[in-house]
């Protein structure tokens, strides 16, 4: 009977703890670091053209970050703040900074959110868990209806902790694109799945431990560090 009885438990599908478990090695392995710099490249590439912008994201902890545009030249100057799930952009024309949205577009395929986090458990939580082929498939539901995607399948490598590849959907419940990571996650394609053909290719370089100090994540020192 205590057999059968431990057979029938490890037969059980995992719940939802068993995937905030996973999300949280995921979201480790992406940054291990608390307080960190990267550079970020994105190529935004379509069928009639190809287009490059370079960034500095500055991050402590999960949920705030400074990303500064470095390239081209036109958009030196400009800085976006993202708290949790509010965001501003700086622009040295403005008087000051001006409230965005997370999903509005950086870049091609890149919201962003998409270079400003890279931590999936701050905005989502899992709902379900499945094996496939090596990956854990989890299933994540937003917290929050104005967090940029309604909801994302995740394919997890179970011996890396790593993303393999993540699907992403709005609230109609509409697939919209598809990111694909290689080289332990410095480098995402994502795919435009309304518009076949146009992708955009996120490059991480260089991260490192810094030493970035409270005051930078505030909406008055944008511009002036």
């Amino acid at each position: 009977m205590k057999r059968f009885f431990l057979a029938f438990l490890f037969a059980l599908p995992m719940y939802a703890e068993d995937g905030a478990a996973i999300l949280a090695k995921v979201d480790a392995a992406r940054n291990p670091l608390e307080s960190f710099a990267v550079d970020v490249s994105l190529t935004a590439i379509s069928p009639r053209s190809t287009e490059s912008s370079k960034f500095r994201v500055y991050g402590k902890g999960s949920d705030r970050s400074v990303v500064e545009f470095v390239a081209p030249a036109t958009e030196k100057g400009k800085y976006l703040l993202m708290m949790r799930d509010a965001m501003w952009i700086y622009m040295p024309s403005a008087s000051r900074p001006i409230r965005i949205s997370p999903l509005q577009r950086l870049m091609g395929q890149a919201s962003n959110g998409d270079v400003a986090r890279t931590n999936f458990a701050i905005d989502y939580n899992p709902t379900s868990v499945a094996s496939e082929n090596g990956t854990w498939v989890l299933e994540l539901a937003a917290k929050d209806p104005s967090i940029a995607y309604a909801r994302i399948t995740l394919w997890v490598d179970q011996k890396t902790n790593e993303p393999a590849r993540a699907d992403f959907y709005v609230v109609s419940g509409k697939l919209i694109k598809r990111a694909h990571y290689a080289d332990h996650g410095q480098r995402i394609e994502i795919e435009d799945l309304l518009k076949p053909g146009n992708r955009t290719v996120m490059q991480y370089a260089n991260l490192a431990a810094h030493d970035n100090p409270e005051k930078m994540f505030t909406k008055d020192a944008l511009g002036k560090w």
